[in-house]
């Protein structure tokens, strides 16, 4: 797989323009195309990366910011290394809270879990996540 072929995987059937308007720009990006396949680099990353830069420029409820600064701010999260952004992976908490979901034992004995919760779980994950560049309604 290409990176480019990731990108276009991880953005099929997105409903945000802006979203889908940034992944066409760093299609055209053929020089980092291989930063597109580095396993931590996902859109929904990218996504929230992005929303966090454009907060720190938000004034009265309003963030005008062209499409060059969000392409630039997409060409940094893939160029750069995550410690380099400041994005910090939070997987410590997810250890912790999937260590206290199990100790409860709803619907799992002796870390089996439910038929009816495993299928439920699948089809959640068929589902596609939305994302949104810049919050409310994507479309």
């Amino acid at each position: 797989m290409t990176g480019f072929e990731r990108l276009k995987e991880q953005v099929k059937d997105q409903e945000d323009k802006a979203l889908v308007q940034t992944v066409e720009y760093l299609l055209t990006r053929e020089d980092i195309e291989e930063d597109y396949l580095k396993e931590e680099k996902t859109l929904e990353g990218m996504c929230k990366f992005i929303k966090n830069k454009a907060r720190k420029y938000m004034k009265n409820g309003w963030n005008y910011i062209t499409n060059e600064v969000v392409y630039s701010w997409a060409v940094m999260y893939f160029s750069f290394p995550d410690l380099f952004l400041g994005i910090e992976h939070k997987e410590t908490t997810k250890t912790k809270s999937n260590t206290k979901k199990s100790s409860k034992g709803s619907n799992t004995k002796n870390n089996v879990v439910s038929l009816e919760k495993a299928k439920k779980e699948i089809e959640k994950k068929k589902e596609t996540t939305q994302l949104s560049l810049f919050g409310g309604v994507a479309g």
